[in-house]
């Protein structure tokens, strides 16, 4: 019986463990991808960011909770929109991440995505899919719904 359950346990951690590979082997293809603008902020900027001008939000709460921030932008490059869409694609029928919700406007389609332990937030992804061009902003780290709904609240 003991051996069962280990055996269960080590192929539910690499199954666990597959999926964070394949979501940074996504992320990965992207950043090298010659079409795909990319940006990224380090832990360190983003804890500077209390002191910079954010049109009236109140971040401070939040950016100690951030890890790292992600943009991928496509510049309108259709093979690069194509490999985004199917990554996205590939990452929500992995179960990884749950659909948090969805706006469609005309044509243009916003989705965020969410992966969670918990009541906690690690990693936050706004996909925008527009006709022309596709952006992922992704926002990693260890932060609460209330988290985000203070920031939303200060900037009322």
């Amino acid at each position: 019986m003991k051996t069962k359950i280990i055996l269960t346990s080590l192929l539910l951690m690499l199954g666990l463990m597959a999926a964070q590979a394949q979501n940074s082997d996504m992320f990965e293809k992207l950043s090298n991808h010659k079409d795909v603008t990319t940006v990224y902020i380090s832990k360190s900027l983003l804890n500077m960011m209390p002191n910079l001008d954010t049109g009236g939000a109140d971040i401070k709460s939040l950016a100690g909770k951030l890890e790292q921030l992600e943009i991928y932008n496509t510049n309108g490059n259709k093979e690069a929109n194509n490999i985004i869409r199917k990554e996205v694609e590939a990452l929500t029928k992995s179960k990884t991440y749950e659909t948090l919700m969805k706006i469609k406007d005309g044509t243009d389609n916003v989705t965020f995505y969410a992966h969670k332990e918990k009541d906690r937030f690690k990693d936050l992804i706004m996909f925008v899919n527009e006709p022309d061009d596709c952006t992922i902003i992704r926002i990693m780290g260890n932060f609460t719904a209330e988290d985000i709904q203070k920031v939303m609240d200060s900037k009322k």
